[in-house]
């Protein structure tokens, strides 16, 4: 299949997706979605283009033996030749997931509360400047880690394509690791390859605390609220999206790096293969 035919079909699944009334049941998903139809507006128009051209092409080799016909195919052939290689490069170099809203990890190595706490207020004053919204994904984060979940609007990229530089950053001379992920689904995960670990405490009143572990992997996600469905939820997005992220590491976009059993996946910035620079 060549990259034109490649960009209209995935317009088209995108506009069936969107169709489709079960997805506007999660509002993230069915507005990302739309940004992405929007991200790919542009290059499926000239995937249409070059189609219309391809036809016109066709019909002006039938007349060829015209003189005027014979030209004017020259012309549409060199014109068609020019767009689809200009369709081509933009195709492999776009990251499908720049429409996307972001997971943020955010970890001390040296388990230093007040340094994670200024990286999550850097990222704060940042996302409200942008207009996004932030909020943290696990209640209350403990000491020396934060997840934070910053979604934009309808309008214009997602966060992913703004953010995704910073994989792999030292904040505080070295102090503080960051992993940006997509908020992306992953293939269709098995439930049985997914552990819940639920955590006892002796608190009065205490919130829901466990943890999800996708056991294939090792990738693993922490939950807390005082909803047991929202902390397992919630832990459920981080643990997906991290499988979503590994599985396009492949592709040489991201470098992804080993993790203890339960742990999170970290990711590097990479720059894009040779192919698509």
């Amino acid at each position: 299949m060549d990259a034109w035919e490649a960009v209209t079909a995935e317009y088209a699944a995108l506009g069936a997706r969107l169709a489709d009334p079960r997805v506007h049941r999660d509002f993230r998903r069915a507005r990302t979605l739309r940004r992405c139809v929007e991200a790919l507006r542009p290059l499926n128009e000239d995937a249409v283009r070059l189609r219309s051209l391809l036809d016109d092409l066709s019909d002006a080799r039938d007349l060829a033996s015209d003189p005027a016909w014979r030209a004017e195919a020259t012309r549409i052939e060199r014109e068609a030749a020019s767009l689809r290689t200009a369709i081509a490069a933009a195709y492999a170099a776009r990251d499908p997931f720049d429409p996307y809203d972001v997971i943020v990890l955010i970890d001390a190595e040296a388990g230093d509360r007040r340094r994670v706490e200024a990286v999550v207020d850097a990222y704060r004053d940042d996302v409200r400047a942008r207009g996004w919204r932030v909020r943290h994904l696990y209640n209350e984060p403990p000491p020396h880690w934060a997840i934070l979940e910053i979604e934009a609007g309808e309008e214009g990229a997602g966060p992913w394509a703004a953010l995704k530089a910073d994989n792999g950053a030292l904040r505080g001379a070295g102090a503080v690791r960051v992993t940006v992920l997509p908020d992306a689904e992953p293939s269709p995960v098995d439930p049985r390859d997914i552990r819940i670990d639920l955590y006892c405490t002796r608190e009065r009143d205490a919130q829901t605390v466990l943890r999800v572990v996708h056991e294939p992997t090792g990738i693993g996600a922490y939950g807390r609220d005082p909803e047991p469905a929202r902390a397992q939820g919630n832990a459920m997005r981080v643990v997906c999206s991290q499988l979503a992220a590994l599985e396009s590491a492949p592709e040489g976009r991201y470098q992804a790096v080993p993790q203890a059993p339960g742990g999170h996946l970290r990711l590097r910035a990479a720059a894009a293969p040779a192919s698509l620079m």
